[in-house]
């Protein structure tokens, strides 16, 4: 006999699982990090860019007081300017070691500073001579000016002053102060962002092992259901190796007697002749003989793990025929039976003798289950995979807990001495045998039982054609 094997999924390694969330935190800080360090840097870019900006308004407002001492020079008919005499007037505005205002004339090559020195830049010069309103100079250049040796922005405008020559004021601003702003700004950047970090990696750890204790549950949970299953499987293959046993034991033994039978009515088939009643007596004898020994055979065949003899049937034949076989048992329990099957139903693949049996199993045991005036239903429907053979009865009806356990070889709940708890497991192991599936449980009117066998149409892939 064919017994069912659980398989219980094994749970995943916890490593599968929590390397994807390390990664995934990973990446998540990696992300905070960047957003956070380009946002600052953008700030930074900004502030430098606001303080270009203030220069060149510094310079176009220091070049207007410019322009007005070049107009009142010419006026006054000069023409040698000194350029030291015009900046001097601008030291309100300089910032030393900051904030530098140079003043280029037309005849230098140089700058002069509004502390008199004498200055040159080739970054200037080349940033006056073609036009430009502003200038970015490097650390480099800006210690060239007497500037600390960190980036400067340089705001330069033009001044016509007509026939004195075309004149020009930088306003050169060092940005140590940002500098040292966005210096600061990084180290409380990184300073966040390790906290941040640190953060994301104690709850990270913390949910890490919640999540690995969890697993650990979980695979020890697994395995106390796969040892329960295996307990189970193993009890119920021991089980059925008992009904092997005994259905062997039976066969040997049954076969003396049998053939005793089988002989006394050949010898009473020889000498009725001529009495019909004694004849077709003894004839049923040796039929029901043949089929007994025929029956034994198939159930030895299946203990083996045998396939089924399959014919193609006639559902109706064979709820007939049960029906037919049991009636004298409802006759005698008072009990009363009906059958309802359509008149045309699609064929099934069984071995007719053994799949009888089991249907013969379930009337029986619905018939013990009614008291007398009691009734008992069996059907048979089909759609367009599958025949249902149907029993329900309006008996005492059977709790949930037996009918889980009612296809349990030797379990039964009748009365010692009344029942072997065979009946139903040999019904559940042909059924199963056909690919078909047995399950019994409470009426769905509220009282009684029914039992439902489904096996596949003949035709369906797999059964035979």
């Amino acid at each position: 006999m064919v017994t069912r094997t659980s398989r219980v999924p094994s749970p995943p390694a916890p490593a599968l699982q929590r390397w994807p969330l390390v990664w995934w935190m990973l990446a998540a800080m990696a992300l905070v990090t960047a957003l956070a360090w380009w946002d600052e840097q953008r700030e930074a870019d900004a502030a430098l860019l606001d303080l270009q900006s203030e220069q060149s308004v510094l310079a176009i407002s220091l070049a207007e007081d410019l322009r007005e001492h070049l107009t009142a020079a010419a006026d006054a008919g000069r023409t040698d300017v000194d350029p030291s005499d015009l900046v001097d007037t601008e030291d309100r505005v300089a910032r030393p070691g900051e904030l530098l205002i140079l003043v280029k004339a037309p005849s230098d090559d140089g700058f002069h500073a509004t502390d008199g020195r004498a200055l040159r830049s080739n970054a200037l010069l080349a940033a006056f001579t073609e036009g430009a309103a502003t200038l970015r100079l490097t650390p480099t250049e800006a210690a060239e000016l007497g500037l600390p040796a960190r980036t400067s922005m340089a705001g330069i405008t033009h001044v016509d002053a007509g026939r004195l020559g075309r004149w020009g004021v930088v306003a050169v601003a060092s940005a140590a102060r940002e500098r040292d702003r966005e210096k600061r700004a990084k180290w409380r950047l990184i300073l966040g962002v390790l906290l941040a970090s640190g953060l994301v990696l104690v709850f990270g750890g913390a949910a890490l092992r919640r999540q690995r204790k969890g697993l650990e549950l979980q695979r020890e949970l697994a395995v106390a259901n796969v040892q329960r299953e295996r307990d189970e499987d193993l009890q119920r293959a021991e089980r059925v190796a008992t009904m092997g046993t005994f259905a062997m034991g039976i066969a040997h033994e049954v076969s003396t007697p049998l053939g005793v039978i089988v002989g006394r009515a050949e010898q009473l088939v020889t000498r009725a002749q001529g009495d019909e009643r004694t004849t077709r007596n003894a004839q049923t004898i040796l039929t029901q003989a043949d089929r007994i020994q025929h029956i034994v055979r198939r159930f030895l065949d299946m203990a083996r793990g045998g396939p089924p003899s399959l014919e193609r049937v006639d559902p109706g034949r064979l709820v007939r025929e049960a029906a037919a076989s049991v009636d004298h048992r409802f006759a005698k329990a008072g009990v009363s039976l009906r059958v309802d099957v359509p008149p045309s139903m699609p064929s099934v693949h069984c071995d007719r003798e053994l799949f009888g049996h089991a249907i013969i199993n379930l009337l029986l045991n619905a018939c013990e289950a009614c008291q007398p005036g009691g009734h008992v239903e069996l059907a048979a429907r089909s759609d367009a995979e599958r025949i249902a053979f149907v029993v329900t009865d309006d008996g005492a009806g059977i709790s949930s807990e037996a009918a889980a356990r009612a296809k349990e070889p030797f379990f039964t709940t009748k009365p010692e001495g009344v029942g072997t708890g065979l009946g139903l497991a040999i019904a559940a192991e042909i059924v199963k045998s056909h690919r078909g599936e047995l399950t019994i449980g409470p009426d769905q009117g509220g009282k009684g039982t029914r039992a439902l066998i489904e096996i596949p149409i003949a035709g369906t892939p797999g059964v035979g054609a």
